[in-house]
């Protein structure tokens, strides 16, 4: 039986056979000749000398006939010879049609995939790549020569998909410097179209830290400027990374749309704080708008609570000179709590003005408070009212006046130092034209 079905299709066996050993003849060879252009691949593709200046070194190459090409201990020294990136390992795709006639060029990769990855980005003053060459000739300034990797006239686009995985993305520019870790990122980048963007990572730090990072949206290349179209969410932020004088160390969580140019983003959002202690002020639920724009943040529409009642204002950080102000104003606050006495009892209404100038070393908080009737202990008055100025962590008091039924009880000054209250002279005007002094050890002349 066997052998006559043997007989019958003996010559398509051996068809199929021999069809066989070509094709897997053929796909060793592809195999062959794949690893063999790993090398060529790798220095056309990952280290063009027209884009790349310095010096990129690999350890280990390989390619399947799928066109991918992997590849570990990837690093790129600048001409200085510092380290602009750093890759343990990864892989990218090419097109085989490309591999197969020679012309290998920016839009050959297709995919990126990067493990563990360090990479420095230096930008100037516009956001353009420092690292990346302008001309393929120095010697030569014509239109032809000109490289341009993003914009309508781009002649070196990039059309591929990046993903980085637990990598280290390093970034600086004049005046701006920031550092993530944690990155796990995926893009679509078209650099003549829209390049979408995923972003999350752990640890922020540099112009501001922060605990956690989110961006997603893309970037517009079809404009001769690129444009920002960006939400990002900025968790644990420590308001003194900004190095504006701002000795607050409560998180604060930013969630904002980024626009604009890529030059000068403009960012619109929303600052979020359970618990802001400004030694002598505690405030809590801090909400506000953020602006931000050419080195100003803005903060507007701040509402927080603070001493029992509410508080309103608004500031700006100037993060070019490192300086900061802030305008508040509170309503129906607690006056036994601010004044760390809960015998006081009465509501307060006050203003608030904040500053400090890391550039010039100035520093400023004071304000004024009015209260409405109340009592202390047992006596009753019917309003206080003076103006406040802090050093250091103490508050001090200048022209306090309580007014009572009989007449003023006014100090020059009284302070509250750790939550403790020392008052100075104290004098009386009594309705009846009489004045009298109180200080220590009794009455006082009053002359």
């Amino acid at each position: 039986m066997w052998n006559k079905w043997y007989v019958r299709h003996k010559r398509k066996l051996k068809r199929m056979g021999a069809i066989t050993l070509i094709a897997a003849a053929v796909l060793y060879g592809l195999c062959f000749y794949m690893s063999y252009k790993a090398a060529d691949i790798f220095n056309q593709v990952v280290a063009e000398r027209q884009l790349f200046p310095g010096t990129v070194t690999v350890e280990r190459l390989t390619a399947t006939p799928g066109g991918t090409v992997s590849f570990e201990g990837l690093v790129w020294h600048d001409e200085d010879g510092d380290t602009l990136v750093q890759i343990p390992e990864g892989q990218f795709t090419v097109k085989l049609s490309d591999v197969l006639t020679g012309h290998i060029g920016t839009q050959t990769v297709e995919d990126v995939t990067l493990n563990n990855a360090y990479i420095h980005l230096i930008f100037n003053d516009k956001m353009e790549l420092q690292h990346i060459k302008k001309a393929s000739d120095h010697h030569s300034s014509g239109p032809k020569d000109l490289v341009k990797v993003t914009g309508p006239k781009s002649n070196r686009p990039f059309n591929c998909h990046v993903a980085l995985h637990q990598s280290v993305i390093e970034a600086e520019a004049p005046g701006r410097y920031f550092k993530i870790g944690d990155v796990e990122f995926s893009s679509a980048i078209h650099t003549k179209g829209k390049t979408k963007i995923d972003l999350r990572a752990g640890h922020f730090s540099g112009m501001i830290d922060a605990k956690s990072l989110r961006i997603r949206g893309s970037l517009d290349f079809k404009e001769e400027t690129p444009q920002y179209n960006l939400s990002l969410l900025l968790s644990d932020c420590n308001p003194r990374s900004l190095g504006a004088g701002l000795d607050i160390d409560d998180p604060a969580t930013v969630s904002a749309d980024i626009r604009g140019p890529l030059y000068a983003p403009v960012i619109d959002g929303t600052l979020k704080m359970d618990r802001l202690d400004i030694t002598a002020l505690v405030f809590t639920d801090v909400v506000g708008q953020v602006h931000y724009e050419q080195g100003l943040l803005d903060i507007n529409e701040v509402t927080a609570g603070v001493f029992g009642g509410s508080m309103k204002g608004h500031g700006q950080v100037n993060l070019d000179d490192k300086s900061y102000t802030a305008d508040m104003t509170g309503s129906q606050l607690k006056g036994g709590i601010a004044a760390h006495d809960l015998f006081l009892r009465c509501n307060v209404d006050l203003n608030l003005h904040m500053e400090e100038n890391k550039t010039t070393g100035t520093k400023a908080i004071y304000g004024d408070f009015q209260s409405g009737p109340g009592r202390y202990h047992q006596l009753p008055f019917r309003g206080i009212s003076g103006s406040f100025a802090q050093d250091g962590k103490i508050l001090n008091f200048r022209d306090v006046v309580i007014s009572m039924f009989f007449g003023d009880v006014s100090t020059d000054a009284f302070s509250i130092v750790n939550g403790k209250v020392k008052i100075g002279s104290i004098n009386i005007n009594y309705k009846n034209g009489k004045r009298s002094r109180w200080g220590k050890g009794g009455p006082q002349p009053v002359l």
